[in-house]
């Protein structure tokens, strides 16, 4: 990714960090700062390079820094990049510019200072500031807002901070330690590890300590209150048979739970778009006459089928379009090429033949792979390129005749899949999606998992403001007997 002022040849990765390596003169010079800046995998790729590339032009190509972006995901649950950036600043001709400079020492009056020696005292001064500390906190904070936006537009509830237990004020939870890669990999094959089993008594520690908050909750009849709230049809044996209408309403209940420690004037404003949004999606699943989640869940598939229809079709219209333009290009080698090879069947003698194949093996091995690509599509040269031409217009046309199709059902699945995304934060086991073998995936666990973590998580906070109050009045009596007695 290049600012305005860079070689455009610098897009090339090799032809970049050559011209970077060879700017330094000392061999200790360092040439790059390299990051690995982690992605919520709640997005999907697509999402999360638009979150990346957007944050990384924010935040250092707008300064006029070179970023080397790579994006990996081997499908372990956890996509990440690795980026390096450029060091030193460039003129507006894309020359590369000291990374610094002197400058006379002024006094407060803004005169040169003269040292003992009778020279003018000079110091050495950064030409930019991009490694000052204060960096390191502005890039975190940054990337915590840009993933936190990033959710929200994905429609999702899940929230970043960037800050550790402490500096959240968070006293009785202890923070799990970075496994890194190699742990991680050890861990999933199901190999023990140091590391591993240190988070392991974390978690079980965290998890003795939310299991208390959870007895406590049970002791106030407001537990038994807040569950007939958030699960008003808890009765129904059947997770599909509930009301979509009722179901959103509960969502609704949930989020504003949720807020409850938010200030009045961002809770209201957070409400007041929620609303809105439940009401666009209830008039939404009106037009389709969806009420139950059972059918929501049938038209999602039907739609998500029809989807795969529609994006075969246009993957096969444009490999057909790439499989034309592979035949015309061969075409034109076979037929710019057809001299050379003439020539070297026609040498007789073979010392004569070897050295013309010799001086001239690119171009017979690419004569060779032209005509094999011309054979397995049972065609021979020349081919009739007016025609072949013709068939790719007509499958243009088509796939640009499919794309309001497409764009429309893409729209219609998103507005699907959010309102599923929504019904399972309520009722956390409804519409789970299967993989093609029919078992649910590693991430669909895990979502269930998160959501009914999600609504554990807001009885143990609820309960706990319920409790505490009871506990500190408590106190002031006993202090108040005490005080009587004495």
């Amino acid at each position: 990714m290049l600012p305005h002022n860079a070689p455009p040849e610098y897009a090339d990765r090799q032809t970049l960090w050559n011209a970077v390596d060879a700017a330094e003169k000392s061999n200790k010079a360092q040439t790059a700062r390299r990051f690995t800046i982690t992605l919520p995998r709640e997005l999907t790729f697509e999402r999360n390079l638009a979150l990346i590339r957007d944050y990384c032009t924010r935040q250092f190509v707008d300064k006029g820094m070179i970023c080397d972006l790579y994006y990996h995901d081997s499908g372990n649950g956890n996509p990440h990049v690795h980026l390096m950036l450029t060091m030193r600043a460039m003129d507006e001709n894309g020359r590369w510019l000291p990374k610094t400079k002197t400058a006379y020492v002024l006094d407060e009056n803004g005169q040169r200072i003269q040292g003992d020696n009778g020279r003018w005292l000079r110091e050495r001064m950064d030409t930019v500031d991009w490694n000052d500390q204060k960096y390191a906190e502005i890039w975190r904070h940054e990337w915590e807002i840009a993933q936190n936006n990033a959710l929200e537009a994905a429609g999702r509830t899940e929230r970043i901070d960037m800050r550790s237990y402490e500096r959240q004020g968070i006293t009785d939870l202890e923070p799990q330690i970075h496994l890194g890669p190699e742990a991680a990999a050890l861990e999933r094959k199901g190999i023990p590890t140091t590391r591993g089993e240190h988070n392991w008594e974390i978690k079980h520690v965290n998890a003795l300590i939310r299991g208390l908050q959870k007895t406590i909750a049970a002791l106030g009849e407001w537990l038994h209150g807040i569950k007939e709230t958030l699960s008003r049809h808890e009765t129904i044996s059947n997770p599909d048979d509930y009301n979509l209408g009722e179901v959103l309403l509960s969502y609704l209940e949930l989020r504003k739970a949720d807020r409850e420690f938010w200030d009045h004037r961002a809770r209201t404003k957070a409400s007041l778009k929620d609303l809105q949004a439940i009401l666009n999606a209830i008039s939404f699943l009106k037009e389709r006459e969806l009420d139950t989640v059972y059918a929501l869940g049938e038209y999602l598939s039907r739609t998500d089928a029809h989807m795969n229809e529609l994006r075969k079709k246009v993957r096969d219209k444009e490999q057909r379009i790439r499989d034309i333009d592979a035949l015309l290009n061969a075409d034109k080698i076979v037929h710019d090429l057809q001299p050379v090879y003439s020539e070297y069947s026609n040498i007789r003698w073979k010392s004569a033949k070897e050295r013309f194949a010799t001086a001239h093996a690119d171009e017979l091995e690419q004569y060779k792979k032209a005509q094999r690509l011309l054979h397995k599509f049972g065609l021979s040269h020349p081919i009739d390129r007016k025609s072949l031409r013709a068939e790719k217009a007509q499958l243009e046309q088509e796939i640009e005749a499919l794309r309001p199709d497409v764009e429309a059902v893409q729209a219609e699945l998103d507005e699907l899949k959010t309102v599923r995304y929504w019904v399972r934060k309520v009722v956390p086991d409804a519409l789970p999606s299967r993989a093609e073998n029919g078992k649910s995936s590693l991430y669909e666990t895990m979502q269930t998992a998160q959501s009914k973590k999600d609504l554990s998580d807001l009885l143990d906070r609820s309960a706990k403001q319920v409790i505490e109050p009871n506990q500190v009045e408590t106190q002031r009596t006993l202090q108040r007997q005490r005080n009587e007695t004495l």
